[in-house]
């Protein structure tokens, strides 16, 4: 198993040197990913390469690139293609800077946020636009040989394992994975209380597409009606052995990342986390 790491690099990659990396390297860890802050078409030459460099130059991966860009599930068709224009543009970057996969999250038909929960984010319209997007995003990855890698969540069009496997199977790339997030899964008491059923089926069903795995730790709040939060891992509630035994057997090198941290607490992260792998006898590295 090897651990990574995303939410050091969140910018649009001017910042992006070697001291400024490598603290990364410095943790323990194998491999980062970055996510962008603007429109990838805006990144000059320049920027990327020395970005790819100074992560290059510290010994790290750098496994995956995300950024932003309009709602891909829009019935606007002139937001839909722009949202799938600025994911092929991200494609194109990583291209660019050797990264192996680019980043697709499913967007929401919420105005507030890519990831807020909107009642038609469930429909099957909304699955038929989705699908129309992810397909002409992966035109433009096959173009390249870049991995595409979906986010997931509860709130989404990407609700459900089985959903998902639907989709991933329908477009019939080899392209298409996903970063497999357990913790985005937890969308109820029942599973939130008790996730050692859900983990085996998320597994059970996604795993031949993961890409890697997002190893994420949760707590249940004290409050009306439903608030599940994400926490240090190894802090919270989160079954993390049976997701760490499932990761490493998904395969030996497989990625287990730590995300959604302030920096001030990676570190402990990462302490917790290698301390219960290596009590579960993982190799590490």
């Amino acid at each position: 198993m090897k651990l990574g790491l995303l939410g050091w690099i969140v910018s649009d990659l001017q910042d992006v040197t070697y001291d400024m990396v490598r603290g990364v390297a410095e943790l323990g860890f194998h491999g980062m990913g970055a996510h962008l802050t603007v429109p990838a078409a805006t990144i000059p030459e320049a920027t990327a390469t020395t970005a790819a460099r100074a992560v290059a130059d510290v010994g790290l991966e750098l496994l995956q690139l995300w950024g932003p860009y309009p709602c891909i599930i829009s019935p606007d068709e002139t937001v839909r293609r722009a949202g799938v224009q600025g994911a092929r543009d991200l494609v194109k970057l990583a291209a660019r800077m050797k990264i192996p996969a680019s980043g697709v999250r499913p967007t929401s038909l919420n105005p507030r946020g890519d990831w807020w929960p909107h009642a038609h984010n469930y429909t099957p319209e909304t699955e038929e636009r989705f699908l129309r997007s992810l397909m002409e995003i992966l035109e433009t990855a096959h173009e390249y040989g870049i991995e595409i890698v979906l986010e997931t969540h509860v709130t989404t069009v990407l609700n459900s394992p089985e959903r998902i496997k639907r989709i991933i199977e329908t477009t019939g790339s080899d392209l298409l994975k996903l970063n497999l997030d357990p913790v985005n899964f937890m969308g109820d008491l029942p599973t939130a209380f008790h996730p050692a059923p859900t983990l085996h089926k998320i597994f059970d069903l996604l795993g031949d597409y993961t890409a890697t795995v997002h190893v994420k730790d949760f707590y249940v709040e004290d409050r009306l009606v439903v608030h599940i939060s994400e926490t240090i891992p190894g802090t919270g509630i989160m079954d993390l052995d049976t997701v760490l035994k499932r990761t490493q057997a998904l395969a030996p090198d497989m990625y287990a990342i730590i995300e959604h941290l302030p920096i001030s607490q990676i570190a402990l992260a990462k302490q917790n986390l290698t301390q219960r792998i290596r009590e579960l006898g993982i190799p590490l590295g």
